[in-house]
């Protein structure tokens, strides 16, 4: 390890010596020629010598390991042949490989990451050795199997990030493009490894407009005072006119307008800033809708920069038929024959985290018994009996001696409440199928080992909040009947076996004729029915968790790194 970061040290410190960087290619040749040039084999001997001194050398800058074994068995693959360089000249299509690096931060990715200013010392040598063209070689394939990696699957490890987080679909687009025949076909190709769902598409739009915004106006404040309504003059009108422009909130227009004053129009635009940014939208500019304008534009860069990285966690491809329940917006969204229909939801509390996962639901059950499980046994059922030692016979739950299959049901008038810790409960406890059940009459199963699931629930007043999390971790279906209906809709046999549970009012599982893939998501931005970004409450806080994370180095997008 010491000879070779040695090794490196060494050829970094003459490379710094030369003039200042640039990725331009040369203009006097089709690439960058290279004086008394060594031979082949002389380059291919000091690659293979390379590779591994390197790959130790190059250690990673913070965030997620470089995947260093793809760069070796890319190598392998090859005979240790170079891959941007020949006997004579560099590939051209190295320097459009830099120019994306360097821009690498449309993306949310910091390009300090990639080696850009090595590669561009490397590139700006004269007579380059043998080793140093090798060295050369190795680094830029090592921030190419990198950039490929972080812009395809993300850079960073999202459990590490947040233990509640387990959605996580990394697929192998980023190893295939080191295997591509020459250097231009992998560099024309590292844009479509990039995520290609819409969504991503017009928040990094979006980031990219922040970036250069805050870079080149900088952010224009609405200073604090009494709140601005309809009808109002004056300069803090003027602010909160050119803060709603620079924000995309107001259109440019032609049409000349009394930027003093507090006009419809103005009102308008207020109202939908407000509406993005999860705001009372009165209209009027109160204290909490000053704050929410007033946040800087590097911050909002930020927040679209967690989100984008959020999307990299996801898979590829999304399946047509899909259950997409985004926590941050309360809602689920039901993909299902090619329509799609949306309804509300109940999500966990932020103290009882809805996990953020992936599964594949398989069953649903009508008029279930509902299973307590520990945690909520031990947090909320307990102190309730402690209080009232008839809280059991009064909302229809029975209790059993242990977990086991034959466990003995118990008397729990016998039982004193009181002397049992928390920690120290072991029954196991059963609500019957009635109407307080807290599972409703319906359960929807995709097994999971987080024990969540979607269900019915006997509390329908809480679809009427505006922020509902509330449950114990699983989610509440605001029209449960209508979603068990979507699921078997083009399935005769078994829509009766539906109906006929229903009509029995038993507990019964009906099964699904094919898996449906379900998502538990969360975003804390994402772009609205217009295109703007809707920045939403981080109702669990895990924005904070990225930023320690990701924001360990401050960049700007035109910075020579």
């Amino acid at each position: 390890m010491k000879q070779a970061v040695k090794t490196f040290g060494a050829a970094a410190v003459a490379c710094s010596l030369l003039a200042g960087c640039s990725s331009t290619p040369p203009t006097n040749s089709q690439s960058l020629v290279v004086n008394t040039p060594p031979s082949g084999s002389q380059i291919e001997q000091s690659v293979k010598a390379q590779v591994a001194m390197m790959l130790e050398a190059f250690t990673p800058i913070a965030g997620q390991a470089l995947p260093n074994q793809s760069v070796l068995e890319a190598y392998e693959f090859r005979g240790y042949e170079p891959l941007w360089v020949n006997k004579d000249s560099v590939d051209m299509s190295i320097y459009k490989f830099v120019d994306m690096l360097e821009q690498s931060a449309s993306h949310g990715l910091n390009p300090v990451h990639y080696h850009v200013s090595t590669i561009k010392q490397y590139l700006d040598l004269r007579a380059p050795s043998s080793q140093q063209l090798a060295e050369l070689d190795v680094i830029a394939t090592i921030a190419l199997s990198s950039y490929a990696h972080d812009l395809s699957i993300g850079r960073y490890e999202p459990q590490l990030i947040d233990p509640n987080w387990r959605l996580d679909a990394p697929n192998k687009d980023w190893k295939n493009l080191l295997f591509l025949d020459t250097p231009s076909d992998m560099v024309n190709t590292l844009p479509n490894i990039a995520p290609r769902q819409p969504e991503y598409q017009v928040l990094q739009n979006w980031l990219v407009y922040y970036q250069e915004l805050a870079q080149k106006e900088g952010d224009i404040r609405v200073s604090a005072g009494v709140p601005l309504r309809l009808g109002d003059e004056g300069e803090r009108v003027a602010q909160l006119r050119a803060r709603l422009v620079q924000l995309g909130d107001i259109r440019f227009s032609t049409r000349k307008v009394n930027e003093d004053y507090f006009d419809n129009d103005l009102k308008a635009a207020l109202v939908r800033f407000q509406k993005r940014h999860d705001l009372y939208a009165d209209g009027a500019a109160g204290a909490n809708t000053i704050r929410a304008l007033n946040v800087s534009l590097e911050t909002r860069a930020k927040q679209i920069a967690y989100n984008l990285e959020r999307w990299r966690w996801l898979p590829a491809q999304l399946e047509d038929d899909r259950v997409w329940v985004d926590l941050t917006d309360y809602t689920a969204h039901i993909h299902l024959n090619d329509q799609t229909e949306s309804m509300k939801v109940v999500i966990g509390k932020p103290e009882r985290k809805t996990n953020v996962f992936y599964g594949r639901m398989t069953y649903m059950v009508t008029n279930p018994t509902w299973r307590v499980p520990m945690r909520i046994a031990r947090e909320n059922l307990l102190p309730k009996l402690q209080r009232n030692p008839n809280y059991l016979a009064q909302h229809g739950y029975k209790v059993y001696d242990s977990w086991s299959i034959g466990a003995k049901a118990l008397d729990p008038s016998s039982i004193d409440w009181n002397a049992i810790e928390p920690e120290e409960l072991s029954y196991r406890f059963e609500q019957a199928a009635d109407d307080d059940n807290a599972l409703g009459a319906y359960k929807f199963m995709f097994p999971n080992k987080f024990d969540i699931y979607l269900h019915d629930t006997p509390a329908k007043h809480l679809f009427r909040e505006h922020r509902r999390a509330y449950s114990s971790g699983c989610i509440r279906l605001e029209r449960p009947a209508h979603f068990a209906d979507l699921l078997v809709a083009n399935d005769n046999k078994r829509r009766a076996e539906l109906n006929k549970a229903r009509q029995s009012q038993a507990t019964k599982v009906v099964s699904l004729s094919q898996s449906l893939p379900v998502y538990l998501v969360y975003f804390t931005v994402v772009p609205n029915a217009n295109g703007m970004p809707e920045f939403r409450e981080d109702i669990y806080e895990r924005d904070p968790l990225m930023a320690e994370a990701m924001d360990y180095l401050r960049f700007k997008p035109s910075e020579s790194i």
